[in-house]
């Protein structure tokens, strides 16, 4: 349990370098980890979305995008260690981490007897001056599901995200809310009364608990089971999770990450079978995540795996967190394409090598074509900043360089 009169929940000054968490820090938390389990509450009581640790370094915390100091002094190795073994729950995560195998796990705290809070966590392997160590990434979970107008998800999509198969790809960097938005996409099944459904959630850890939704005190027969990917875990990898998960009859499949090409290709297995999956990926723009996922596979194999990819795809969103203009949050603004038959006939006229310059004439021609469902990232921005919702100064990037057909593309 935690005792909330050793959190420091007053204000802090929001120009300063550093936020305060514990009204009294210990001498050390390797002696006094229950401070430590006080901290990591304290700075998601606080409004943190990550918490970042490692040796001879004080305590980061995240807050609306921006980093701040939360301890007074830095850590020792040893306390570093004993940190991780507390959220591992065993001795053996800093030789796992030493042997080179970054750790991704979820922990929990109980705060009270009705509230809990859990942390996805990473623990990877670091030189700190010289000498093997370990920096710990801690991301603070929301307790309750987001809904669809939670995550600001744009009307015109959401009566698109229940097709009887195919993928839909959520894209964008680390920490901009992909995870979150898969989720209000959940719920939205979970809740569906007209379609029950059965959810298949695969996690690398899970976030996202679902426990808020009680599907059977509302009479609704949709329901969801989830699996926790990784060493030692349910499953060792999405591939096979994916696998497994088809003979267990689902409507919806959730993958996590579609990160490698065994993880991808099982996705588009598990369409072409009649499934929808909703799956994440790492990219800087649509063209990007469409290039990404298309070259996963070997060159002999691009274009048979580049057509199953393209006649599975219903739905792409690239998405960036920026600071909302009272800075005290962060919104989302999303590129997406929509593709219907018309749209796959294009990408497939053409190798995937030009994807590209398609999605660059897509989003051209949308502006006077109300057949193509698409936005770019520059109309999202131009939106937000017109609502008063952002700042143009925080937007400035995408306001002036037209970010959105190419975004950070690599050829």
């Amino acid at each position: 349990m935690i005792d909330l009169d050793r959190i420091a929940l007053g204000p802090d000054d929001p120009n300063a370098p550093q936020v305060t968490i514990l009204k009294s820090e210990p001498h050390r938390f390797d002696s006094d980890l229950s401070a430590f389990d006080h901290f990591l509450v304290g700075a998601a009581m606080k409004g943190a979305s990550d918490i970042n640790i490692s040796a001879d370094l004080r305590i980061r915390v995240q807050l609306h995008g921006d980093q701040k100091l939360a301890t007074k002094r830095r850590l020792l190795i040893t306390e570093v260690q004993a940190m991780l073994a507390h959220l591992w729950s065993a001795n053996d995560a800093m030789s796992l981490v030493s042997a080179g195998r970054p750790l991704d796990f979820s922990y929990e705290k109980k705060v009270d007897r009705k509230q809990s809070q859990r942390f996805r966590v990473n623990a990877t392997g670091e030189q700190r001056f010289g000498t093997n160590g370990v920096q710990i990434t801690l991301r603070a979970l929301p307790n309750t599901t987001p809904t669809l107008d939670d995550v600001g998800l744009e009307k015109e999509l959401r009566d698109r995200l229940e097709p009887a198969s195919g993928i839909i790809v959520v894209a964008g960097a680390t920490g901009h809310g992909k995870s979150t938005t898969m989720a209000a996409m959940t719920r939205c099944h979970l809740e569906n009364r007209e379609r029950s459904r059965k959810i298949i959630d695969l996690q690398a850890p899970i976030e996202y608990t679902f426990r808020d939704i009680n599907t059977d005190a509302a009479d609704v027969a949709s329901f969801i089971s989830q699996s926790e990917i990784g060493v030692g875990r349910n499953i060792p990898t999405f591939a096979e999770g994916v696998r497994a998960a088809m003979r267990r009859a689902p409507a919806v499949i959730n993958v996590g990450e579609s990160r490698d090409r065994e993880s991808m290709e099982a996705c588009i297995e598990a369409c072409l079978t009649g499934h929808l999956v909703n799956t994440t990926t790492h990219a800087g723009s649509i063209a990007e995540a469409l290039r990404r996922m298309a070259f996963l596979f070997p060159p002999e194999e691009q274009e048979a795996r580049s057509f199953d990819l393209m006649t599975s795809l219903n739905l792409i969103i690239w998405q960036r967190l920026v600071k909302t203009a009272d800075g005290k949050g962060r919104v989302a603004l999303r590129e997406y394409l929509v593709f219907d038959q018309n749209i796959r006939d294009r990408f497939l006229s053409v190798p995937a090598i030009e994807w590209v310059n398609v999605v660059k004439q897509v989003f051209a021609e949308s502006c006077s074509n109300p057949n193509i469902v698409a936005r770019t990232m520059t109309q999202s921005a131009k939106r937000l900043v017109k609502a008063k919702i952002v700042r143009a100064a925080d937007v400035a990037g995408l306001l002036q360089t037209g970010i959105g057909f190419l975004g950070q593309i690599r050829l």
